[in-house]
């Protein structure tokens, strides 16, 4: 019995001890507790691990996108008379692409890389390629709560355009406002030394009869002079196209009408006949400042005072639907047969139907018709500054042209004399010159309108209008 009783107290004492203990309930729960910390913590790191793997591989494959197109595109430039140019040059693309994935990408951690077989394609003049990748990365500490692995992918698409085949007609206004000097310095210094009948030099008085023309010899830059010099920078530049015969270039001086200095010659084998044209080799004058207004017209042909440049004002409104016909051909470009027409309208955009009227029988001409053998003296009517109408530019672009626009506006013209009739003049110039970018603008085709004033923004500017023509390489998405 005592015993019994002895073994009874033991039993009882050892169960109010453990409901007495705790520690033992509460390291079980904390153990149930860790496993999904750990999980989800080890979810952070497997997550961060395929973010830095995608990155990668994204990486790559815009890299391999680029080297796509561009192996493609240089092989294609280089073997042009090749005859299975294009599917060698997709070839080349393909395989320089596949290269370019797999050394930017290299070893991925935990990750399984599965790349679709690069493509590259040609439609028409555009070269396209495309990039796809699916990898898989294996989870380390996902697998605890049952994410084995993470899955993804992309598609990058990168394209360019061939060397483009183009036709690029210089539209370059030389009438009298073109022959005011660059800057305002220069402006004083020349009318103050070339006192003509009427008092300081300032519109059209700048050529061979004219006492300013040889005192700007050589000293006084003119608007006409550093438009010449961005041009015969342009040809430079024109001189290594991508391909052979890729791009051709006239130049169109206008005054009253469009007239042809150089006709369209292919840079490629007719460059030196287009400098020569420009007078590129000489100091000064160049081509664009001896055609400026002489108050008769020049590049004429037949002693017809209805043809070449004209004289008196600027006429968009006959120059730019001669330029429609000019334009040879109205092409997309894909071809030298197919060429795209761009015309570089160089100007300081100011109209003004000015001519010259024939005492005669009163017949209106766009050169002064007395500087013609068998021609009767004609009248001039005066200055008449206008805005350019952007509808003769809707014509153009609606055949198929683009027009670039180099605006070089006019600094204010200051009064150096007391005739009235030049101070008239002046006054109406600063007057109107504010108002004519924005019709200028309209005229331009989409993202193609340049302003100028110094000779060196005037060249800069004229080989970003031509940089614009020639597409490079870009990532599309």
């Amino acid at each position: 019995m005592y015993r019994l009783l002895t073994r009874a107290s033991r039993l009882k004492g050892r169960a109010n001890a453990l409901a007495s203990d705790h520690g033992g309930s509460i390291n079980v729960m904390f153990a149930l507790a860790v496993i999904p910390t750990i999980g989800l913590v080890g979810l952070g790191v497997d997550y961060g691990v395929a973010i830095t793997g995608k990155t990668r591989l994204d990486n790559a494959a815009d890299n391999a996108a680029l080297a796509g197109v561009v192996t493609a595109k240089e092989y294609i430039a280089a073997n042009a008379k090749q005859s299975d140019v294009t599917t060698a040059g997709l070839t080349a693309g393909q395989n320089q692409a596949l290269k370019a994935f797999n050394i930017n990408a290299g070893s991925v951690s935990f990750a399984t890389v599965d790349l679709s077989s690069p493509q590259v394609t040609r439609n028409g003049n555009v070269l396209t390629a495309t990039i796809t990748y699916t990898a898989t990365v294996q989870s380390i500490f996902g697998k605890i709560l049952g994410v084995s692995a993470t899955t993804f992918s992309n598609t990058v698409t990168a394209s360019a355009d061939l060397a483009g085949y183009s036709d690029f007609y210089l539209m370059v206004d030389v009438s009298g406002s073109m022959g005011l000097p660059t800057t305002d310095a220069d402006a004083a210094k020349l009318a103050s030394q070339s006192i003509e009948s009427q008092g300081n030099c300032q519109f059209a008085c700048h050529f061979p009869s004219a006492k300013g023309w040889n005192l700007a010899a050589g000293k006084i830059q003119l608007r006409s002079d550093a438009v010449n010099n961005a041009v015969c920078a342009l040809l430079d530049r024109a001189s290594t196209p991508v391909v052979p015969n890729q791009y051709r270039i006239g130049i169109y001086p206008f005054i009253n009408r469009l007239a042809t200095l150089a006709p369209l010659s292919d840079t490629t084998t007719s460059l030196t006949s287009l400098k020569t044209a420009a007078q590129c080799s000489q100091k000064w004058p160049l081509a664009f400042t001896n055609l400026l207004d002489t108050g008769s017209t020049q590049l004429f042909t037949n002693n017809d005072p209805k043809t070449g440049t004209g004289s008196g004002g600027t006429h968009f409104e006959t120059a730019l639907p001669q330029m429609k016909s000019t334009i040879q051909t109205y092409g997309n470009g894909s071809s030298t047969t197919n060429p795209k027409p761009f015309v570089f309208l160089i100007t300081d955009g100011m109209q003004n139907s000015q001519s010259y009227s024939a005492w005669k029988d009163g017949k209106t001409f766009p050169g002064n018709p007395s500087k013609f053998k068998n021609y009767p003296n004609a009248d001039w009517n005066g200055s008449q500054p206008a805005q350019i109408d952007p509808a003769n530019c809707k014509t153009l672009k609606d055949a198929g042209a683009i027009i670039s626009v180099l605006y070089i506006p006019y600094r204010y013209v200051q009064n150096y004399s007391k005739d009235s009739y030049i101070i008239w003049e002046n006054g109406r110039v600063n007057g109107f010159s504010p108002t004519l970018a924005d019709p200028l603008r309209q005229c331009a085709s989409p993202g193609l309108f340049f302003t100028a004033n110094s000779a060196a923004d005037i060249t800069a500017s004229l080989g970003a209008m031509f940089d614009q023509a020639l597409k490079v390489a870009r990532i599309t998405q």
